[in-house]
């Protein structure tokens, strides 16, 4: 005998966890709309949760709180030499209106924070409208505890960006790592956040992802 399926009446279907399909749900929900989330793994956050987390974003909040000079004609043209043939403009041209409203929406009306990468420079900073930093923005860590026992049901890191079990970061965090065992001040840095890490673990009951 078939089991009876469940229904759920909702404004806005999202299929999947990840970075896009969250980012829908709670733009959808801020608009007092009734979404359901779908995701067919037992954890939440797609390939997403598996990725470094940097996004380029032109003309970004953080960006313009560190003065970073840019502009939408230096952004358009810098894609449009990126692109080359496959240049379309309308899709451009809608990213470069969107992309800072989304940052400043999630910085506004949601608990995610975004940091500046001021020396993460485009992929050709020289290239006609290339920058050499203040593009590329990442989403602060978030403290985990916060969660409460859904910390559970977040999708780990891989294991290859893990040192004994933490998620390792990059830019300054990640030469540190690599020096851990040749710059006393490396070790310690490592130290400092090994020890944080221990104590989260525990305090979370083995789940510290952040």
């Amino acid at each position: 005998m078939t089991k009876p399926t469940k229904t759920y009446d909702c404004d806005v279907l999202v299929i999947g966890s990840g970075a896009g399909g969250l980012a829908t749900a709670v733009a959808a929900a801020h608009r007092r709309l009734k979404v359901l989330v779908v995701e067919k793994e037992p954890v939440f956050g797609g390939t997403t949760a598996r990725s470094g987390g940097w996004m380029c974003v032109p003309n970004n909040g953080p960006a313009a709180r560190a003065d970073v000079k840019d502009t939408v004609e230096k952004a358009r043209t810098y894609l449009q030499h990126e692109t080359g043939e496959h240049f379309d403009a309308a899709r451009i041209d809608a990213f470069l209106e969107a992309g800072p409203k989304a940052v400043a929406f999630f910085e506004t009306e949601t608990a995610l924070q975004f940091d500046l990468g001021p020396t993460f420079s485009d992929y050709h900073p020289d290239a006609p409208g290339g920058l050499p930093g203040g593009r590329p923005i990442v989403a602060r860590p978030f403290d985990g505890r916060e969660l409460g026992p859904e910390i559970g049901r977040l999708r780990p890191p891989l294991a290859e960006i893990t040192f004994l079990g933490m998620m390792i970061g990059s830019g300054k965090e990640l030469l540190h790592f690599f020096n851990v065992t040749r710059s006393p001040v490396s070790m310690w840095y490592v130290g400092k956040l090994f020890a944080k890490f221990v104590r989260d673990k525990v305090s979370t009951g083995g789940r510290c992802d952040s």
